[in-house]
């Protein structure tokens, strides 16, 4: 597994370490089962990286079956020539827009799921992200 939970929440949102490897396949880069034991609203999500791949690669997240991509949470993301301790916003927030931002929906049987467009050996980075259970108590 490439992409495993960090043992802490960093102020209110979940740590999720990302170590990039040489794959281009659908969640190649690894997929994480939903740990919240219920449907969860990602609301908001930033990526920071350490290092940026070696390769020329995009990144993309998103909820959906484990073998599967998606990008629902981001969509491309350049990850060779980021600039290393810059939080990249996941969402894209248009406020001249006035549209009303779909969050992400992560149920308890889907995964969060990280899919490479080349190798991505050498990347590494934490995305955060700030979740709410969808349960009758939060509605």
């Amino acid at each position: 597994m490439t992409v495993e939970i960090s043992s802490e929440h960093v102020d209110g949102f979940l740590a999720i370490e990302i170590d990039g490897v040489a794959s281009s396949a659908n969640a190649g880069q690894g997929s994480l089962a939903n740990p919240f034991d219920c449907d969860v609203n990602i609301l908001r999500g930033y990526i920071v990286t350490s290092s940026e791949s070696t390769g020329s690669a995009t990144l993309s997240v998103g909820v959906t079956t484990a073998a599967a991509a998606a990008t629902d949470v981001f969509n491309a993301l350049d990850m060779n020539g980021v600039t290393e301790g810059q939080a990249y916003n996941c969402f894209a927030h248009d406020p001249g827009a006035k549209t009303i931002m779909v969050p992400a929906v992560w149920t308890s049987a889907l995964f969060l799921t990280f899919t490479g467009s080349a190798t991505m050996a050498g990347f590494k980075a934490t995305l955060y992200l700030e979740v709410v259970r969808t349960t009758v108590e939060n509605a």
